[in-house]
């Protein structure tokens, strides 16, 4: 049994990534038909407990298991604050103490055995385009459910959640610049960059779009300083106009998309006229930049600041009186002021160490290794300004899947 485990581990891997959208979009049946299951959690948790047991007793990994005892004590104190200065909610409490927790269990149990199996790069990206073409197919077809349910406008396939998809696109349009440079079935893969663009201007949100303006701020300086090394000036010229047919393509759609709707709704229910205008007040760039994070934000320090020392060490949780507080949607603050300092040093310890190694054990440079880089980049700043990127399991999979990857010595291939 060992052996065949081991053998096969990262195809069941490979299989496990693959799903992440199927699970995401049975989930979103379930929420919008009013299931009291939810499926996304229970599966993702059960591969999880089975990811454990193989790194402990497969691979023999007993580093893991002194990460699992730790998480194990903070997840116990947790509970007893919950028990002790709370009402009833014990499950919701339980719900939210298993989303953080997941990712820097994850991270290390795969980080672990990361000699022993293969991440593909292929694997992603094929991940990817099946978010969406399960997004861009239901909305071509006019059926699906909407990114928001009222003022705004958006499509988002059956999926639920808008952040969590939009954060995996977000997060993994980095990959999709890695296989255009390669030029392998050049012609389908720029019908497929169209398909993106369309895509991602019609869920409505700002995350997807942002991600690629970044993206393609470092592929372009990337090609400016390698042109210039090399002397292949065509290739700078070739980006170039490929950027201007996508710019050129985005102004002529953009007017038609809902992400432009979205945007004028915006404007017009703050009362101003042009976007530079939202500059004038903080609360105008609160409420426009920021999606009120800023003032959630102020809400969660007062609700933090009321606890008592036990709660403020461990965690408050994520009930008030029995009521859901609203998330600030910027993970790092949301596991600080729901898990306290401890909760809050125990995922990031994980997280940083990981990190650290990996970026001192990398491979090669490359203009697939800076990608990655880039997603990683990408993942560090869209787990502040949007959050549900270390704190949702259905994105954090992908997150160390990427992480991964940067210890990998050659990625082109994978």
């Amino acid at each position: 049994m060992e052996k065949t485990i081991k053998k096969n581990m990262s195809l069941y891997l490979k299989i496990w990534i693959l799903l992440q959208p199927i699970i995401d979009l049975i989930t979103g049946v379930f929420v919008h038909h009013n299931i009291p299951f939810t499926f996304g959690i229970f599966v993702r948790v059960i591969a999880l407990l089975l990811i454990m047991i193989i790194t402990v007793f497969v691979y023999h990994k007993k580093s893991a298991l002194y990460v699992y005892l730790a998480l194990s004590v903070y997840c116990i104190l947790y509970i007893i604050g919950i028990v002790v200065y709370k009402d009833g909610g014990l499950f919701k409490e339980l719900q939210g103490l298993l989303k953080v927790i997941y990712y820097p269990v994850l991270l290390f149990s795969l980080y672990s055995i990361k000699d022993e199996i293969k991440i593909e790069l292929n694997t992603l990206y094929t991940t990817f385009i099946i978010y969406i073409l399960c997004i861009f197919i239901p909305t071509i077809l006019g059926i699906g459910y909407k990114t928001y349910e009222v003022t705004k406008t958006g499509q988002l396939g059956f999926f639920n959640s808008a952040n969590e998809v939009g954060g995996i696109i977000s997060i993994l349009t980095p990959v999709l610049f890695i296989k255009l440079k390669e030029k392998k079935k050049l012609l389908l893969q720029i019908a497929f960059l169209g398909i993106y663009l369309i895509t991602i201007l019609n869920m409505g949100t700002k995350t997807p779009l942002l991600s690629l303006v970044i993206t393609t701020g470092f592929v372009f300086l990337y090609l400016i300083v390698e042109s210039i090394k090399k002397k292949q000036y065509k290739l700078l010229s070739a980006f170039v106009a490929t950027v201007v047919v996508l710019v050129t393509a985005v102004i002529i759609l953009l007017p038609k998309t809902n992400f432009y709707k979205n945007i004028r709704v915006h404007l017009d229910y703050l009362g101003v006229d042009h976007v530079t205008d939202v500059f004038q007040e903080f609360n105008l760039v609160d409420h426009f930049i920021f999606s009120q994070r800023l003032t959630f934000l102020s809400d969660e320090k007062y609700l933090y600041d009321q606890c008592g020392t036990y709660q403020k060490i461990v965690g408050r949780g994520y009930l008030d009186n029995g009521e859901d507080t609203k998330m600030i949607e910027m993970d790092y603050f949301d596991i600080y002021y729901h898990h306290g300092p401890l909760g809050f040093f125990m995922v990031f310890s994980v997280y940083c160490a990981v990190l650290i190694k990996l970026i001192k054990n990398r491979g090669k440079y490359s203009f697939e290794r800076l990608m990655i880089y880039v997603s990683t980049f990408l993942i560090l700043i869209l787990s502040l300004f949007s959050g549900h990127i270390l704190i949702a399991p259905s994105v954090n999979i992908v997150v160390v899947c990427i992480l991964l990857l940067i210890a990998k010595k050659e990625l082109q291939n994978t």
